[in-house]
C-alpha cells in the first residue's frame, strides 16, 4: 500500500514538474497548433499583470501542443465534438473556421471601405487603367446548410456593402455566386475539412476564371484560362491545416504546366511592405498565348496567396501581386513602381476588420489626380536645386525625396512618365524603378498643385 502511495505521489509530481521543466521561454514563438504568436513576458506586456501571467503560463507550458491535440482527438472520438482553437464542426462532419464572424452589421467601417475602393478605382480610371474589385466568400456562405444548429447566420451586411459599391459605380465581382453555382453542379469549391478558412484549388480556378471573364469586359487581350492548361490530381491530407488534428481527406491539386520566370528577389530587398503582411510576387510568363496580355497588379489576400496565384500566373504576361492587408492603402506607391496596365483588388469576406484595413487611414485617403487632367493655371513647375533632392538609388528601386518647406495639396514628378509624390516629414517623396530613373534623370521636373 505504501509503495502504491509513493508511486502515485511520484506520478502526480511528474505531471506537475515535467511540463514546467519543458516550459517554453523562446521569444517570438509561434504555435503551429493554432497559428498564432504565443504570449510574451508578462512583466513587460501591456494590460493586466494577472491576466498576462495566466496567458503566458497557458501558452508556454511544456507539451501544450500535445495536450491540446490529445484533448481534441479524445472529444472527437468520444463525443464527435470539435474542441480546437482554430476549427469547429458543422453538420455531416464539415469543418469550419472557429471564430469566423457570420453576423456583422453594416457600419461606418463598410462605408469607409467602399470609399477606399472608389478612391482606388477613380485613381486607375483617371489613368486609363481598368480596375476590378473581387469579393470572395467565406465557406459558411456557400455551405449554409452545413452550419451547426444554433448559429444565427446573418449575412445581410454583405448586401448592404454591395449597395454601397453600386452607389459608387464600382466594377466588382461577387464570387459567392460563382462558388454556389459550382456546388449546384456537383463540384466543391471548398474542402469538407482541410483548410476550412479558404477555398480549394478547384474553387480558386473557377473563382479566378470569373475574375478574368469580368476583367476581359474592360481590358483587351485577357487570356481566360482553360482547365486543360493545368495538371490535376488529388492529394491526401492526414491532418487539418496548421494542426495535428487527424483527418483523411483527398483534396484537389492543380499544377501549372507553363514555365514562368520569377523576379521576386529583384524587389523584395527594397520594396516597402507592411511588417505583418509581406507576401509579394512578380512573375513573367513568355508563353505565346499570353504574349499580348497586359501587365497586371493584384492586391490579394490569403485566398489568392495560397491557391489562386497559379491561375493568374498562367493568364498574364506579367503578374505582380502584393499582400493587400494594409498595403493597399498606399496604393499609389505600388502603382508608381510597377506602372500596371490593369489592376485587381481581391478580398475575402472575413477580412473586413481594422486588423487588415485600418479604418482611420481609409477615411484619410486622398490620392493625387492626374497632372494631365489639370489646366496649366492649376499647378506650377518648381525650381528644384540639386541640394534639395536626396536620391537613394538601389539595384532595383530608387527613392527620391524633394526637401521643401512649402506645402501643396498635390505634388508630381515627371521623368519618362508622370509620378505622384507623397507628403513626408520634410518634403515629398516617390519611389520608382531605378532603370526608369537612370534613363530619364536629366528630364526630372517637379510640379505642385496651386491651392
Amino acid at each position: 500500500m505504501k509503495t502504491i502511495k509513493i508511486i502515485t505521489i511520484i506520478l502526480f509530481a511528474a505531471i506537475i514538474i515535467v511540463p514546467l521543466a519543458f516550459f517554453n521561454t523562446e521569444p517570438n514563438s509561434v504555435s503551429l497548433i493554432d497559428n498564432r504568436k504565443l504570449a510574451e513576458n508578462p512583466f513587460v506586456a501591456e494590460g493586466d499583470l494577472t491576466q498576462n501571467v495566466q496567458n503566458y503560463v497557458n501558452d508556454r507550458i511544456g507539451f501544450r501542443n500535445e495536450m491540446i491535440t490529445a484533448y481534441t482527438v479524445l472529444n472527437d472520438k468520444l463525443f464527435n465534438k470539435m474542441v480546437h482553437p482554430s476549427y469547429s464542426y458543422g453538420k455531416d462532419s464539415f469543418v469550419f473556421g472557429a471564430g469566423l464572424s457570420v453576423d456583422k452589421r453594416t457600419n461606418d467601417f463598410h462605408v469607409a471601405f467602399a470609399e477606399m475602393v472608389s478612391e482606388i478605382q477613380e485613381y486607375c480610371t483617371a489613368r486609363n487603367v481598368p480596375f476590378l474589385f473581387v469579393f470572395d466568400p467565406a465557406k459558411p456562405a456557400v455551405y449554409q446548410d452545413k452550419i451547426a444548429d444554433g448559429i444565427n447566420y446573418n449575412r445581410d451586411w454583405v448586401e448592404h456593402f454591395f449597395a454601397e459599391l453600386e452607389k459608387r459605380n464600382i466594377n466588382y465581382l461577387d464570387n459567392t455566386d460563382t462558388l454556389k453555382k459550382l456546388r449546384e453542379n456537383g463540384v466543391d469549391g471548398f474542402n469538407q475539412k482541410y483548410d476550412a478558412n479558404h477555398w480549394n484549388d478547384t474553387g480558386a480556378f473557377y473563382g479566378t476564371q470569373a475574375m478574368l471573364e469580368r476583367l476581359s469586359q474592360k481590358c483587351n487581350n485577357i487570356h481566360v484560362n482553360n482547365i486543360e492548361e493545368f495538371s490535376q490530381k488529388e492529394e491526401l491530407k492526414t491532418s487539418l491545416l496548421v494542426s495535428k488534428f487527424p483527418i483523411e481527406e483527398y483534396v484537389p491539386k492543380f499544377g501549372l504546366k507553363t514555365s514562368v520566370s520569377i523576379r521576386n528577389e529583384d524587389y523584395l530587398e527594397e520594396l516597402e511592405l507592411h511588417p505583418s503582411y509581406q507576401a509579394f510576387g512578380y512573375y513573367v510568363n513568355k508563353s505565346d498565348n499570353v504574349k499580348d496580355t497586359p501587365k497586371v497588379l493584384v492586391f490579394q489576400g490569403s485566398y489568392m496567396n495560397s491557391y489562386g496565384y497559379k491561375f493568374l500566373m498562367n493568364a498574364f504576361s506579367e503578374y505582380i501581386y502584393v499582400h493587400d492587408y494594409q498595403n493597399v492603402l498606399d496604393f499609389p506607391y505600388y502603382f508608381n513602381i510597377f506602372q500596371p496596365e490593369c489592376v485587381i483588388f481581391e478580398v475575402a469576406e472575413y477580412t473586413f476588420t481594422n486588423k487588415y484595413f485600418d479604418y482611420q487611414k481609409m477615411k484619410a485617403l486622398n490620392y493625387n489626380p492626374p497632372l494631365s487632367a489639370l489646366e496649366e493655371t492649376m499647378y506650377t513647375c518648381q525650381n528644384v536645386a540639386a541640394e534639395d533632392l536626396t536620391i537613394e538609388k538601389g539595384e532595383t528601386l530608387t527613392k527620391i525625396t524633394w526637401h521643401t518647406e512649402q506645402t501643396y495639396p498635390y505634388v508630381w514628378m515627371t521623368l519618362d512618365n508622370t509620378y505622384d509624390m507623397k507628403k513626408v516629414k520634410d518634403g515629398y517623396q516617390i519611389t520608382i524603378e531605378t532603370q526608369r530613373y537612370e534613363a530619364a534623370a536629366d528630364a526630372l521636373k517637379i510640379y505642385g498643385a496651386i491651392s
